[in-house]
């Protein structure tokens, strides 16, 4: 599944909003330009949802899980942008995530995971709107993110520091995740510096199944299916690009309100 921006066009060079494409300002018509880029994800909260608990003998029942976070995640990424004319470019990302953390938000009954490392990808689109003469401009983005088959390992209370495999149980958990980002912002072109902020919406769903097995066969096991979305769908976002010389551009941007996260970048234009 792929997602593109039709984008509005007027001359001229453009940057914003870089952790959604090439951490670089736009390119002309016809050009390439391949970047690596970092991306910490400090916390992102997820809402409430229902959780479907099935047993071995064929019970069933919902549980009402009160939130959850992922934390510590680390994204790091090879891009590659087209210049379709001068005023939108196509991306596309590959590289892998790593590092995070999942935490329930059950008080009582707090139990966290770590996350495994894992293939990931996104596409996407990004152009100008409008500049004036002075440099100060409009411009948007769209991007799809996406990994899964995620490993979810190492359960453990946070209130006890007791885990799951010390009561007995193997655990087989996995997550696909997929983010749908929309972003317009106001940039000021100064040269070799430009600043800018931005405001739009993101959408993170996660769907997770799992699967507990008893040590001792007689008990059997337990199955665990949910679905979750991001609990803020507003993301504001500050950064700037800065032209290092002989075609080289690096940026640097925070994000809030949906996650908060730092984005380093630096791209080669030709």
């Amino acid at each position: 599944m792929t997602l593109l921006a039709l984008l509005l066009v007027s001359p001229g060079s453009v940057a914003f909003a870089q952790s959604l494409g090439n951490p670089a300002e736009l390119i002309a018509k016809g050009e390439f330009a391949v970047g690596a880029q970092g991306n910490w994800v400090f916390k992102q909260a997820f809402e409430a949802h229902d959780m479907k608990v099935t047993y071995s003998d064929g019970y069933k029942h919902t549980s009402r899980i009160g939130g959850v976070d992922f934390e510590g995640d680390q994204f790091y990424m090879g891009t590659i942008t087209y210049g379709v004319i001068d005023q939108i470019n196509l991306f596309a990302k590959l590289g892998l995530v790593t590092g995070g953390t999942w935490t329930d938000n059950e008080p009582g009954d707090n139990w966290k995971s770590d996350l495994g490392s894992n293939f990931t990808w996104a596409v996407g689109a990004k152009g100008k709107i409008y500049e004036f003469s002075n440099g100060l401009g409009f411009a948007a983005a769209a991007q799809y993110l996406r990994y899964d088959n995620r490993k979810v390992n190492n359960w453990r209370s946070i209130d006890t520091g007791e885990t799951a495999a010390g009561f007995g149980w193997a655990t087989d958990d996995n997550i696909d995740y997929w983010q749908v980002d929309a972003i317009a912002s106001v940039y000021w072109d100064l040269g070799r510096f430009s600043p800018y902020v931005g405001a739009g919406y993101n959408y993170s769903k996660v769907n997770y199944t799992g699967k507990w097995t008893y040590e001792e066969s007689a008990y059997g096991w337990v199955d665990y299916d949910a679905s979750f979305s991001n609990q803020n769908n507003f993301s504001a976002l500050v950064g700037f690009d800065v032209g290092l010389g002989k075609n080289f551009t690096a940026n640097v941007q925070g994000t809030f309100v949906s996650s908060t996260a730092l984005t380093i970048g630096v791209s080669y234009s030709f």
